[in-house]
């Protein structure tokens, strides 16, 4: 279904300082890895199940998702063709998982070790990721999530990301143990893209149970040709307090703090915009004053509101 990969190198101002900013922001561990398999290697196996009936038996795996052992995908479930929130004539799928091992032709898509887990959606967006749950935890725990990760989204068949697309990338943990991404009691960091070079994705929460659990995530605005994840190298460690981290364990709206702005684009909807940077819809609506008569009505260029955001998009 795609054709293999060229590596590339180019990297955008934004994306040198984003990455060099959250690897700076890492504090020292404070125990050892608690995650298993870690660096997404070998085997690599189809997750279950299928839920079509209709072509399928109970617990057949799905061949298009296999994920590196004591891992699992996540996504929103498209509907048929287009997703009801994906915005008009915008493709919505399930990605396809794989092992990211193809020698010289992606290198660079390995960040140690023999393998990465890539995932991926073809002329089309996704709202979708990974996750392990993790037990064994002490209740009171500080623990932060970081992972490596990177985007390839181009509309050319080969070569560098063409930096138009919005992967919309971030990490999070439920400090209760759930596995539901879409839960509010997830913790998620603010989201950033990195292209075509590893960017290191971190998180912290207070654990509230005897397991958590950690999830990667990605919304691309843009239905490329190639809407490409890799991730290597995770952890999930004890760490002491880090008064600059994310430090709700428990659901809330984010955090107040300066106001920054989004500016509407093709194909965007609210549901998407929201989504895209951890928020729930009532909350955009809250902070841009949204009317109930209005709520179907978005016009490019558009300047929304963002509470809580980090950084202008």
């Amino acid at each position: 279904m795609k054709t293999a990969i060229k590596n590339g190198l180019m990297l955008s101002l934004a994306t040198l300082l984003t990455f060099a900013g959250s690897a700076a922001a890492a504090p020292a561990a404070d125990g050892p890895n608690l995650l298993q398999n870690p660096g997404f290697e070998a085997p690599y196996v189809k997750q279950c199940c299928q839920t079509d009936f209709s072509h399928f038996l109970p617990n057949t795996p799905i061949g298009e998702v296999q994920v590196a052992h004591d891992w699992l995908g996540w996504w929103l479930q498209p509907g048929d063709a287009l997703h009801p929130s994906a915005g008009a004539a915008v493709d919505w799928h399930r990605p396809e998982w794989r092992e990211a091992n193809c020698g010289a032709p992606c290198a660079n898509r390995v960040r140690s070790g023999n393998d990465s887990q890539k995932y991926f959606t073809f002329f089309s967006v996704h709202d979708a990721g990974m996750y392990q749950q993790v037990p064994g935890i002490t209740p009171g725990t500080r623990l932060q999530f970081s992972v490596y990760m990177q985007a390839w989204s181009t509309n050319a068949q080969y070569g560098p990301s063409d930096f138009v697309q919005h992967m919309g990338m971030a990490v999070g943990i439920d400090p209760f143990g759930g596995t539901d991404a879409f839960s509010p009691n997830v913790v998620w960091a603010a989201p950033f893209d990195t292209f075509d070079a590893w960017g290191l994705y971190t998180v912290q929460a207070t654990a509230q149970s005897s397991s958590v659990t950690v999830f990667t995530r990605s919304t691309p605005l843009y239905g490329s040709q190639h809407n490409d994840i890799y991730l290597d190298d995770a952890s999930l460690v004890a760490v002491g307090a880090d008064s600059t981290s994310v430090t709700s364990s428990q659901p809330s709206a984010p955090a107040a703090g300066p106001v920054f702005t989004y500016t509407v684009r093709r194909g965007d909807n609210y549901y998407r915009i929201a989504r895209r940077f951890g928020l729930t819809v009532a909350q955009l609506y809250q902070a841009n004053k949204v009317s109930t008569t209005n709520r179907n009505l978005l016009l490019v260029g558009t300047v929304l509101i963002i509470p809580g955001a980090t950084a202008n998009t």
